[in-house]
């Protein structure tokens, strides 16, 4: 099993013409601005991500934090909340990490208003950090649906490489599966 007990609860910030935005590790004092946040991303996000990475209420924020806690202790993956102040401007995540085969699963969104900034590329790029010390991975694996414009561009911009059309594979959508080696 990976521990990933052991990692950072806060990444070095980012720094923007509109102040220090700080990747935060979830933690249940954010669930009110990530319910907040949940509510504007939910319409562009549910269909690439499905509504439980979105939360929409308060009850429903501590309910996947709690989720995402226990998940972090059993070595199935980490979380990560963007923020800026006091508000939260999207979530980034590792999960399924394979003990065995190195490997993982990226996702992430952000609310409207964040993205178009390079906030995504950045937070990708502090996740793909972990993912290569101290995780040890040897692969991250990111999927998307076709049409998600916005989300290949990341793919590539991260160095990822298209390696396959998934039949059904998100929310019973065909996807895009890209890769990054480490």
């Amino acid at each position: 099993m990976i521990d990933l007990t052991t990692l950072p609860v806060r990444l070095a910030p980012i720094f923007t013409d509109a102040g220090p935005v700080k990747i935060i590790r979830a933690h249940h004092k954010y669930a009110l601005p990530l319910s907040e946040a949940g509510k504007l991303a939910l319409s562009s996000v549910k269909p690439y991500m499905g509504p439980g990475l979105t939360p929409v209420t308060l009850r429903h924020a501590e309910s996947l934090i709690t989720t995402l806690e226990q998940q972090r202790q059993i070595g199935y993956g980490i979380t990560y909340l963007l923020m800026w102040n006091e508000q939260c401007l999207g979530m980034g995540l590792l999960n399924y990490i394979h003990p065995v085969h190195l490997n993982a699963n990226l996702g992430l969104w952000l609310v409207p208003a964040a993205r178009g900034r390079g906030l995504a590329v950045k937070l990708c790029e502090r996740l793909i950090e972990i993912a290569r010390q101290p995780l040890g991975l040897n692969r991250i694996e990111y999927f998307t649906l076709p049409d998600n414009q916005a989300s290949i561009k990341l793919a590539q911009a991260l160095g990822a490489r298209k390696e396959a059309l998934c039949k059904r594979r998100i929310l019973n959508q065909d996807a895009l599966l890209f890769s990054l080696l480490l």
